[in-house]
């Protein structure tokens, strides 16, 4: 019985142990300053230890890299349609140009942006440059909202879906631009 009531005793403080890394984490999460990374040590089994350390980028912004990692995900499925269908976007779209300049303006652009955010969400520099891109966007898409196209309905669809992705590049972006990495 001694034996068990000691394991327990180990499992409580290492539990405990883990509550106030949480804790540390999540007081970072409030704006409290920190001087590092909440780290702890684990004992492992055979004498080892494990040193783990979180980064705090992922922490504070809690929010932001999983939107970055959303937005991603979107850029490299439109970016797959653009490099891959140029004709499909024209036809959708009501375009004239060339396949080829879809293929480069657009879906080049998106594929790359796309990887770039799905490698690590954190990177503030490929959200800025997809709103860069989203302003050449919307700036085609407007020249595409006319009576002339017989793709109208489908160009201004397209115009405010690519108005609200670029309110929340432009968030995300701001975000993840003030964030201070501190890693231990």
């Amino acid at each position: 019985m001694s034996s068990v009531h000691n394991s327990d005793g180990a499992w409580r403080r290492r539990a405990d142990k883990a509550v106030s890394l949480f804790k540390g984490a999540r007081s970072f999460a409030a704006g409290e300053p920190a001087d590092r990374a909440p780290t702890t040590t684990f004992r492992l089994p055979g004498g080892g230890r494990m040193r783990l350390s979180t980064d705090r980028v992922r922490a504070k912004p809690a929010l932001s890299p999983q939107v970055s990692f959303m937005l991603g995900q979107n850029a490299i499925g439109l970016g797959v349609w653009g490099l891959f269908f140029p004709n499909g976007v024209h036809r959708f779209l009501g375009l004239t140009g060339s396949p080829q300049t879809t293929q480069l303006l657009f879906g080049a652009r998106e594929m790359v942006t796309g990887i770039g955010l799905f490698s690590d969400p954190t990177r503030s520099g490929v959200l800025w440059a997809r709103v860069a891109g989203d302003v050449f966007d919307i700036a085609v898409l407007s020249t595409l909202n006319r009576r002339s196209n017989p793709q109208q309905s489908n160009a201004r669809l397209a115009l405010g879906v690519v108005l609200a992705v670029t309110a929340l590049d432009v968030i995300t972006a701001t975000r993840m631009t003030n964030v201070k990495r501190n890693r231990a």
